[in-house]
């Protein structure tokens, strides 16, 4: 097999081959799924609690769904992203804990 890159967040200009080319790989800054993961897991009951009780078990659901795509082997970036615009339109304010875990998931999802 050959080798293989992780691109997202990269931006390309002219030719990805020859001369002049450029590639700007903004990257993750370092950040992993591992990182998501841990950040998720630690404020899972925070996040959902600054939703409405009327909503808490949707964002606990969605929580669970966003922590069962980052288990597999090459996470959705939209699977994840359309969960977390659920808990984030539910919320309303970001909080600390869920602008922390907002920010990982830019980083890693865009």
């Amino acid at each position: 097999m050959g080798d293989q890159f992780d691109i997202r967040g990269s931006s390309f200009s002219g030719s990805a081959l020859g001369t002049g080319a450029t590639v700007n790989n903004h990257g993750s800054g370092g950040v992993s799924v591992a990182d998501l993961l841990a950040a998720l897991a630690g404020s899972r009951e925070e996040i959902a609690g600054a939703a409405p009780e009327a909503d808490r078990q949707e964002v606990r659901d969605a929580l669970a769904r966003i922590e069962e795509e980052l288990r597999r082997d090459d996470p959705r970036p939209a699977v994840v992203g359309s969960r977390w615009n659920t808990i984030t339109s539910l919320i309303g304010t970001l909080s600390e804990p869920v602008a922390k875990v907002a920010e990982l998931v830019t980083k890693l999802f865009g």
